[in-house]
């Protein structure tokens, strides 16, 4: 697999004119597009992995989310935070790779909007956001956040995270998530907490990163060590079950 760019042109042509072309989306392959622009929209890069597959066995979709979160990044985690942050990049592995399992994850073929087309094949909101609504950018980006080699299982946190999509919200689309040592110890405690016997839902989920978002308003959270972030989140998830 050459990973691919789409062209900035065709991507801009794409979106300016999804009005006109989303329920093309639909079909089942891309090859339209290289009809609608006459030649390949797509820049090979020097970049080659092993062809991999996305796993679409469940009746449910989102139950393939941390599996294939895990095969992506196990695959592409070479990427910097710069070049993963390229839509063109996710827009064309969106396309050329990855078109039938972004129809099977969000339900394309029968909920093909506008939205859901923009949100889910390019990028739709800020730059934060966008690469968590990206079904490909996603699952790079929650490996990315997530995977820990220090950790007896890697993949720990990520498969925490991949249980709820609100988790994926709550904490992957703070402020502060693209600070892995932030990150670390906000999961830690909360998979503290949670073996100590304390219920963690997205309730208590969004709660607990609103605190740190206050936190981060009382701190420079930066100046904190690791372990005095993972206290105070710790302490803060046995209180709210205790009050």
């Amino acid at each position: 697999m050459i990973l691919v760019l789409l062209e900035e042109n065709c991507l801009l042509a794409l979106k300016s004119n999804l009005y006109n072309l989303y329920d093309k989306f639909a079909l089942p392959d891309p090859e339209w597009i290289t009809e609608y622009f006459g030649r390949s929209p797509f820049i090979e890069t020097r970049y080659s992995v092993p062809d991999f597959l996305l796993d679409m066995s469940e009746d449910k979709p989102h139950l393939t989310e941390f599996e294939n979160v895990r095969r992506l990044y196990n695959s592409l985690s070479f990427l910097t935070p710069s070049q993963a942050s390229d839509e063109r990049l996710w827009a064309g592995l969106c396309i050329k790779y990855f078109w039938t399992y972004i129809q099977y994850r969000w339900n394309i073929v029968e909920k093909c909007t506008v939205g859901n087309v923009r949100q889910h094949f390019f990028f739709d909101y800020g730059a934060r956001r966008s690469l968590t609504r990206n079904a490909i950018s996603r699952l790079w980006w929650i490996g990315r956040l997530t995977y820990d080699p220090s950790r007896k299982d890697p993949y720990e946190f990520t498969r925490f995270v991949c249980e709820n999509a609100d988790y994926i919200m709550h904490i992957l689309e703070r402020n502060t998530s693209n600070n892995f040592m932030i990150t670390r110890a906000f999961l830690s405690a909360i998979s503290t907490a949670r073996e100590e016997g304390y219920l963690i839902n997205t309730d208590t989920v969004g709660e607990l990163s609103k605190y740190l978002n206050l936190l981060g308003g009382t701190y420079i959270l930066d100046c904190l060590s690791e372990s005095e972030i993972y206290e105070k989140i710790l302490n803060k998830a046995r209180s709210i079950k205790a009050s």
